[in-house]
């Protein structure tokens, strides 16, 4: 449940209107079919009396420590549950995307990994959809560490009201840089001056060429998942796959080809 909590001077920081949001949106989403029925539960979002919105709970645990055991060492457990991580994840992506919504902020602690390794994607509250600006709390960007390059340009490139649109090709740069940090340990992105702030950040995501080399930070070789995380990293929106690409190109075993046992072994 998220309710509002306003300040000792009686603001709240827009989180009125974020709950309000939020709730609305996962009302449209749940009409438009894009995400599970059952997910958004109840809301109150009109005075007298504090505003509040429920969603079901998913069993499991945030997708850090979910794919602690894959950053260890490579066995089919681990590759199991990075496909299906990545699969599910890929496919709730494709239903908002079908309907012209972005989630705008794909970020480890916006999912949950059930115990049978189902990404679960979580907080609607920033999504981008097909509407009238004016009628949100404008868009500002999410986590730094998973925000596109053409994001953050534009984020850097207008002021601090100003809204900005997200596509889906930004959820799988988000996406992307989600498995890079989750499976390697290391954010995806070297910054210049991690002490810089949050503007030096995004402009080093801007300039795009302050990626780290997966090859060099992977903690082992798993092709598929490699070529997956570097075609979602594209600097270039146009040249990312899209989550329903994603989602069928993943959607088959995952047992080690004879190829990767070779590249292993040395041979």
């Amino acid at each position: 449940m998220k309710a509002n909590h306003e300040t000792s001077d009686g603001h709240s920081r827009d989180k009125e209107r974020e709950i309000e949001r939020e709730a609305s949106v996962l009302q449209r989403l749940t009409a438009l079919g894009a995400i599970d029925r059952t997910y958004f539960a109840a809301a109150k979002t009109s005075p007298p009396g504090a505003r509040w919105v429920a969603a079901r709970w998913i069993d499991g645990s945030a997708m850090w420590p979910a794919l602690a055991h894959a950053r260890d060492d490579d066995t089919p457990a681990a590759r199991n549950l990075l496909t299906t991580v990545t699969v599910t994840l890929a496919g709730a992506l494709a239903e908002l995307h079908a309907v012209r919504f972005t989630h705008a902020d794909v970020q480890p602690t916006n999912i949950r990994v059930t115990p049978d390794g189902v990404g679960v994607l979580l907080d609607y509250a920033l999504a981008c959809g097909p509407e009238e600006h004016a009628a949100r709390v404008p868009y500002r960007g999410a986590l730094t560490h998973t925000t596109a390059p053409e994001v953050a340009a534009e984020l850097l490139a207008t002021g601090e009201h100003v809204h900005v649109q997200t596509l889906p090709p930004a959820d799988m740069w988000a996406l992307g840089a989600t498995l890079f940090w989750c499976w390697t340990g290391e954010r995806p992105v070297a910054y210049r001056d991690v002490d810089g702030g949050r503007a030096g950040m995004l402009r080093d995501i801007a300039d795009g060429d302050r990626l780290r080399d997966l090859a060099a930070v992977r903690p082992w070789h798993f092709l598929a998942i490699e070529d997956l995380i570097a075609a979602c990293l594209a600097d270039d929106p146009s040249a990312r796959p899209t989550a329903a690409a994603v989602a069928e190109s993943l959607g088959r075993p995952t047992a080690q080809t004879k190829a990767e046992q070779d590249i292993r072994s040395g041979t």
